[in-house]
Formats: structure tokens, C-alpha cells, sequence
């Protein structure tokens, strides 16, 4: 038991590691998810805001270069030279807060608004525009001021509309500070900002930029500050350059950011720019705090739970091993060891071992239960325990089997000495049971030597027979196995194993033996009796295998056989139309202390479809104690219709003390008593029995009765039934329904 249970701990410890490999795989696997679930919110999230400022930019950048078409219009219409209509558009560029608005001729002279006049043809704007293309430029120094002010200029060629040449470059000036207040839109709570780069990631637009200091170059003033930002550079070059999108992490000066880029197209798709949307990554930490938190809190909980619940398994583990191990190993009873725990403690021993293998049972020791109660027998087994632990040496075992059956291994070296010491155990116990007023107890002991502890269970079988020969001698406790009559030994093996074969093949036949009224004279019942006829026809007489069959366990089988073929056989009569009388069976201890008996006869009477009233039970005096529902399972039958018979009364010890249990309707007195008749003592023990039996309610009933002297002795007595070879010897069942038909 102790190395299936080691085995059973180390199964569950791996199963506990494995349990506890997975939770935490499972732990960090969520929790992998969740925080790239979380930035993935955080990449939408980001990628939302980034789109609507990317669009608020391109709408406001393609608004402005439709302002520069529109008034590039206005004066190309007007009459007279482009110097001098630039300076009639002063009005609308304190509508559209513009610093001013320029105009260079093909020599990259220039007229403004403001009446300044300079050279612009070294700018970039400028050349671009010679060669046809629109530009916004990033922040530029004013060229044209001696104070440096940062402004942006939007630019585009213009045409001459008969030769489709190119007459100048036309701008708007924007005051970049100006400029960019106007596109100001709140983001991530004023901690995030954008900005567009162009193709050179000259910074051209910034939204949200107080908080941080821009320089003119994305890559070369901002990024490369920090070495942290290579692989961030590279990856945004590689997707502007695909026209791609994107999603990552930078350092401007120390603070990392998070990131989204998109393009956009300006100026009928001729300025291709990326908008950025810049925000600090603690900025989201700080809004998933709470949820990492909760998620920390919960995986805390989780592992503690786990931690609990492991621990309380291996505690309830641990108290259900103990507990396991002292339902297989520890009598209830004694406190001991059982029958398990002591072939447990053998196999522990060596194997070549000599001593004497010892079966002993308690002879007669319901009378305990009679006389004291049941209480008091377990008591009497808790000290005849105490008498055995105490009579045993070194390396001597001891072991209650069940109910009063013990097993011993003695170690003496001689047959003689070892007979001493059982005389003297035998002796202990039977004063023990005096002191509870049950005399006539003894202790009995089967005998096997062992030279090997390898075959137990067999050695054991041998010292029961032992045992059992040993209760019916009366000048010794004990009895070796090798003292049995082996022959016999080997005649009861063969009816054993002819028990299957009789039991199938109906050999088991019940015959009949009559009750009479002692009054009139008149058949009132039976008794149903077993007999064995072999093939030749011959029978085996009942007293040959029924204690054979009550000792070996079968007699259960056989007493269910006998009471369902009488339970057929009566309703066959009853069903024929023919009088019938009640029917009484006997039912052994074995059977009546087995699980489920009433159930199960009450169910057997069902289905045969017999009424109750036609079937008795016959329960011996002996069998009665021992068992402390005992009165609880006869009662049942009897409200269900089974009248119950006490059989053989006046042949165990105190016999009275079983009459107060009110379980019986009739006491069938023994025939040791009947035969006491024409005897003064003989007589005036059987007037009280039948007078007390009588004042009890209980119907009498006399068995064994012979002759006439007896059966008037009976009648004066008030006897109700008379059961004995005076009227009838028991009957075979053609014979008995011939009687019953009359």
C-alpha cells in the first residue's frame, strides 16, 4: 500500500508541475496577448488620430494652393504689368493672414505686397518653379527682411496663356508661426503633435509643436541625436520611399515616442509628403496602467489561488493517505492490524522463514452478545487483543481477521512448547468471557508451519481447516493441518466442487416435513427440507453438507435455491386449486447477514406472484446475535406478511434474553426438551418455556416429537403444533402433495 501510494504521490506531483508548467505558459501567453492586444489598440488608436490630422493638413495645404490659383488668376486677368498688379493684392493677404505675396520674374526678381523687392532666383522654390513643378517649401530664413523671420512659401509656375511658356513664379508667404497656429488641432490630450515632412524630411508643418523643439530635418536634427533611432531611420526611409505607412517607436532627445506615418498628395499630386503623428509611449502607458494593473491583480490571485489549492490538495492528500491507510491496515475494532497490514508485514520479512501459521476463532462467542450485548463483545475482542499483542515475542505477528477470527505467527521452535502457549491464550480468553457471564466460551486454534512467507493466503486456508477440526474435538483447543483426516478432507473438497453442477442441474431436492395441531389433529404446515440426490439416485443426507456449506460460504446459494423452489412449487399448488398450508424455510446466519436480503426474498416471493402468507422463515437462536440490526431485518419481513419462527429454542445459552427482541411470531421448542417428557425436572422446565412462550404471543410449536406420552403432555400444556415422526417423517415432494390433495 505504502509503494502504490509513493507511486500515486510521485504520479501526482508530475501532474502538479505539468498543471503548474501550463498555468504559468498560460499566465505568460495571456499576458502576451493582452499587451499585444494592447498595442494593437494603441496602433489603431494612433493610426485614427494620425489619418485625421494627416487629412486636416492636406485639406488645409490643397485650400492654400487653391487660394495661390485663384489669385494668380485674379492678376493674370488684370491689365497692366504683374509688378505692380501684385501690390493690389494687399487686402487679401490680411484676409488670409498671409505675410505676404510675391511674384518673381524669369530673372528671379521679385515684387511683393509689401513693396519689397529682391533677388530669389538662388532659392529652390524658385528654380522649381522655372521648371514647372509647385513646391512648399519647409521653413525657410525670409530672404527678404533684415530681421530673420521663419516663413513657408507655397509656389507655382505661371503660364503665358498664348505661347505656354513659363512668365514666373508665383507665391504665397506664410509666417511659419502663423501658419502653423492656424492648423492647431488638439491631440492625445495636447501631449501629442504632427508634422509633414517633404521629400528631403525638411520639416514644412508642425501641429501641437510647444511642447517640443523642431529643427528644419526630421532625420538629421531630431533623429540622429539619439544612436537609438538608426533602425527607426532606416525603416521610415524604406516605407516613404515604398509609399508606405507605417508604425513604430523613436527617441527625440531621451523621451520615446510612439509613432504613425502616412502619405499625402498636395497640389494636384505634384508634392508627394509624409505626415507624421507623434506621441509619448508614457502617455498610453499611463491610460493601460490601470488595466496592467488589474490584469497583474488578477494573475496575483490566480497564482495565489493555485499556490492554495495545491497546497490544500497535498494536505487533504496527505490526511486521505493516512486516512486510506488506516481503513486497510487498522482493525476499527482493536485498534490493530488487520488481516492486510499482517501479510503486508510478512512480505516484509525474509522469505526463508520458519514458525507456525495460526488461525483461531472464539467458539460460542455470540453468547457474549446474548448475555451483555453488543457492546460488551467489543469490548471482549478489544481485550482478547490485548491478550494476544501480550503472549507474543520478538518478530511475532498478530492480526484480527473479522468478527472473532484472528490470525498469529508464532516463531516456536516445537510443536509441544507452542501447544503450551495456546492452552495458555485459551485459557485467558475463557475466563475473560466469564467475567461477562457467558461460559461455555473457548479459543481454537488451526495450525499450519510455514518455512516460506511467498504462498500466505494459502497457508493461511490450510490453518482455517485446522481450526475447524479443532472445534470439534473437545480434549484439545488446537489442531495441526497435518492431523486431519485427509481423506475426509478430500470427500468434502469433492462435494464442493460438485456444488455448481447439483445446484444447475436441480439435484438439490425439497422435501417436506408436516406440522399437525395438537388439538385437532389436523395438517397445518410444513418444513421445508433440503436433500442431495447424486446421478445413482442416492441421497447425501443433509448433516453431510450443510455444516460443510456453512462453513465454506456456500450455504447462502443454497438457502435462496430452497426458498425459490418452495415459493414455486407453493404457487404451482395454489394455482391448481389445491389447499395449501404455510411453508416454512430456514435461512442460515450467513444469509440473513447478507446485504440486501430482504429486498432480495421479498422480491423472489414477488415474482413467483405467491402471497406472503403461504412463507415462513426459520431463524436458529444462534444466529440471532451477533448482528445489531438483526431485529430491524426480521421486522421488515413481518409487515410484509412473513411470519418468522424462532427455531431450536432451549439448545444455545440463555435463549431467554433473545425472546425480549419481539421479532418472532413462534417459538419452536427443540427436541432436547421435548425428550426431557416423564421427567419431573424435564417437565416442569418445558411447563414454564411453553408459559412464558405463550405469555410472549408467540404460537409454540414442538419438534422431534415420537411417541403418545408426548404429544398429551403437549396438549395439557397448550401446545399449538406438533412437528415430529409421530405423525410424519418428512416427505418427498410427490408424496407431500398427495397428502395435501386428500
Amino acid at each position: 500500500m505504502n509503494i502504490n501510494f509513493k507511486k500515486r504521490g510521485i504520479k501526482v506531483a508530475l501532474i502538479s508541475l505539468v498543471f503548474v508548467i501550463l498555468f504559468f505558459f498560460s499566465v505568460f501567453y495571456c499576458t502576451n496577448r493582452i499587451s499585444n492586444e494592447m498595442e494593437r489598440q494603441l496602433e489603431t488608436n494612433i493610426t485614427d488620430v494620425a489619418n485625421q490630422n494627416a487629412l486636416a493638413i492636406r485639406n488645409q495645404l490643397n485650400d492654400n494652393y487653391l487660394l495661390l490659383e485663384s489669385l494668380f488668376t485674379e492678376i493674370k486677368d488684370m491689365p497692366g504689368d504683374m509688378s505692380d498688379n501684385v501690390s493690389l493684392l494687399k487686402g487679401f493677404v490680411r484676409a488670409h493672414n498671409l505675410k505676404r505675396v510675391g511674384f518673381c520674374t524669369p530673372d528671379g526678381t521679385t515684387y511683393t505686397t509689401d513693396n519689397v523687392r529682391g533677388n530669389l532666383s538662388y532659392r529652390d522654390f524658385f528654380k522649381r518653379g522655372m521648371e514647372g513643378k509647385s513646391t512648399i517649401t519647409g521653413v525657410l530664413t525670409d530672404a527678404l527682411r533684415p530681421d530673420p523671420e521663419d516663413v513657408i512659401i507655397f509656389s507655382s509656375p505661371m503660364y503665358d496663356d498664348d505661347t505656354g511658356e513659363i512668365i514666373g513664379v508665383f507665391g504665397l508667404i506664410y509666417d511659419t508661426y502663423v501658419f502653423n497656429a492656424s492648423l492647431q488641432v488638439d491631440c492625445f490630450e495636447g501631449q501629442g503633435f504632427s508634422f509633414a515632412i517633404n521629400e528631403d524630411a525638411d520639416i514644412s508643418v508642425a501641429m501641437g509643436y510647444d511642447s517640443i523643439q523642431l529643427s528644419q530635418n526630421l532625420f538629421d536634427d531630431i533623429l540622429a541625436k539619439n544612436p537609438s533611432n538608426t533602425s527607426a531611420i532606416n525603416q521610415i526611409q524604406r516605407r516613404i520611399s515604398a509609399g508606405e505607412s507605417g508604425f513604430g517607436k523613436l527617441f527625440i532627445d531621451a523621451t520615446e515616442y510612439y509613432y504613425y506615418h502616412t502619405p499625402i498628395s498636395l497640389a494636384d499630386e505634384e508634392i508627394e509628403w509624409n505626415v507624421f503623428t507623434v506621441v509619448p509611449t508614457s502617455y498610453f502607458l499611463d491610460r493601460f496602467r490601470p488595466v496592467k494593473n488589474t490584469m497583474y491583480l488578477m494573475i496575483f490571485l490566480s497564482i495565489f489561488l493555485l499556490v492554495a489549492a495545491l497546497i490544500s490538495y497535498f494536505v487533504i492528500f496527505r490526511s486521505q493517505r493516512h486516512l486510506v491507510q488506516r481503513l486497510a491496515y487498522i482493525d476499527p475494532v482493536t485498534g490493530g492490524a488487520n488481516y492486510a497490514y499482517f501479510k503486508k508485514q510478512l512480505a516484509l520479512k525474509s522469505r526463508n522463514r520458519r514458525g507456525y501459521l495460526i488461525s483461531m476463532d472464539i467458539q460460542h462467542f455470540s453468547n457474549v452478545s446474548i448475555t451483555a450485548g453488543s457492546a460488551a463483545s467489543d469490548d471482549m475482542i478489544k481485550k482478547t487483543w490485548y491478550i494476544l499483542t501480550n503472549a507474543l515475542r520478538e518478530n511475532e505477528l498478530a492480526a484480527r481477521v473479522r468478527d472473532d477470527y484472528f490470525v498469529l505467527l508464532l516463531g516456536t521452535s516445537d510443536a509441544a512448547t507452542l501447544a503450551s502457549r495456546l492452552e495458555h491464550i485459551s485459557g485467558e480468553i475463557h475466563d475473560l468471557a466469564i467475567s461477562y457471564d457467558a461460559p461455555g466460551i473457548r479459543a481454537c486454534f488451526g495450525i499450519y508451519p510455514i518455512e516460506s512467507v511467498t504462498a500466505i493466503d494459502d497457508s493461511y486456508n490450510k490453518a482455517k481447516i485446522g481450526r475447524e477440526f479443532a472445534k470439534e474435538r473437545h480434549e484439545k483447543c488446537y489442531a495441526f493441518y497435518n492431523e486431519i483426516d485427509h481423506e475426509e478432507l478430500l470427500k468434502n473438497q469433492q462435494l464442493e466442487e460438485r456444488f455448481d453442477f447439483a445446484l444447475a442441474n436441480r439435484n438439490f431436492e425439497i422435501w417436506y416435513q408436516p406440522k399437525y395441531s395438537a388439538d385437532t389433529r389436523e395438517l397445518v404446515g410444513s418444513e421445508a427440507l433440503v436433500r442431495w440426490r447424486e446421478v445413482d439416485g442416492k441421497l447425501i443426507p443433509p448433516g453431510r453438507f450443510i455444516p460443510l456449506f456453512e462453513r465454506d460460504g456456500y450455504i447462502s446459494r443454497l438457502d435462496e435455491y430452497v426458498f425459490r423452489e418452495t415459493c414455486r412449487k407453493q404457487k404451482y399448488w395454489l394455482d391448481r386449486g389445491i389447499k395449501i398450508c404455510p411453508v416454512s424455510v430456514n435461512i442460515s446466519r450467513a444469509t440473513i447477514y447478507s446485504a440486501n436480503v430482504v429486498d432480495k426474498y421479498l422480491g423472489i416471493l414477488d415474482s413467483c406472484g405467491l402471497p406472503h402468507e403461504y412463507i415462513q422463515l426459520e431463524v436458529l437462536e444462534s444466529a440471532i446475535s451477533g448482528k445489531a440490526d438483526i431485529a430491524e431485518i426480521l421486522e421488515k419481513f413481518r409487515l410484509s406478511g412473513v411470519r418468522i419462527l424462532m427455531d431450536d429454542f432451549g439448545t444455545g445459552y440463555s435463549s431467554l434474553a433473545t425472546l425480549n427482541m419481539h421479532c418472532f411470531d413462534t417459538l419452536k421448542i427443540d427436541k432436547s426438551l421435548i425428550d426431557g417428557i416423564g421427567q419431573k425436572d424435564g417437565e416442569t422446565l418445558l411447563h414454564y418455556v411453553i408459559k412464558m412462550g405463550r405469555h410472549l404471543g408467540l404460537h409454540i410449536t414442538a419438534e422431534g416429537v415420537e411417541y403418545e406420552s408426548q404429544l398429551s403432555y403437549l396438549q395439557e400444556q397448550k401446545c399449538d403444533d406438533i412437528q415430529g415422526y409421530l405423525f410424519s417423517k418428512p416427505l418427498h415432494v410427490m408424496d407431500y402433495e398427495r397428502l395435501i390433495t386428500q
